[in-house]
């Protein structure tokens, strides 16, 4: 007799992508668990097999979230090509899922003012972050590159950037495109730091 078969592979994300669903259609105090269930397909005995509460559906998203973001970001950290090009290329790899995620994104941001839990997980990230955008711009300036300038603080001039222009894009999606606005906010970015001797 085989052993049976590990089915959390599969659920998991199954879950994960229900809820987004109906986070991104009624928001995180409005959706219940028994909506995620109905929108995976599953009881709400199966969803809360795997998950005990909407919290940990939450976490669990942004965590999937951020780890694919950070991952993209520092596989392209020893990828060939100047700073610049690299992190042109991470705009075009994150974008499209950046926008996707607004919505989400945002009210996890909400959820963070009132739960600490969420606040704590998204300071993390922030952080490493920022880590991984202070590691290109060093790297930028030990290649000369850029001009000797404080790298922590153009690291959190790019997420800055990035951040706001996401933001304008979810709040004025007719007037704001992001593509357009993020290459030329690194464009700036990238001409101030540019060592022109």
């Amino acid at each position: 007799m085989s052993p049976k078969p590990d089915v959390s592979a599969e659920r998991i994300p199954v879950i994960l992508n229900a809820a987004l669903k109906v986070f991104s259609k009624k928001g995180f105090e409005a959706a219940r668990m028994e909506d995620i269930a109905k929108a995976a397909k599953l009881s709400v005995g199966g969803v809360y097999w795997y998950y005990k509460g909407k919290d940990e559906i939450i976490l669990a998203i942004m965590e999937r979230l951020i780890d694919r973001d950070v991952n993209d970001l520092r596989g392209l950290l020893d990828a060939e090509g100047t700073v610049r090009a690299r992190l042109e290329q991470y705009i075009s790899l994150s974008l499209a899922e950046a926008v996707e995620a607004l919505p989400i994104t945002y009210e996890l941001y909400s959820l963070a003012l009132r739960k600490a839990r969420v606040r704590n997980h998204i300071r993390s990230f922030l952080h490493t972050y920022r880590e991984a955008l202070e590691a290109f711009i060093q790297q930028g300036i030990g290649r000369g590159e850029f001009k000797a300038v404080n790298a922590r603080d153009a690291a959190l001039t790019f997420a800055a950037l990035y951040e706001g222009t996401l933001e304008l894009t979810l709040l004025d999606p007719q007037n704001v495109d992001a593509r357009q606005a993020l290459l030329s906010s690194l464009n700036l970015l990238m001409n101030g730091l540019e060592n022109k001797e």
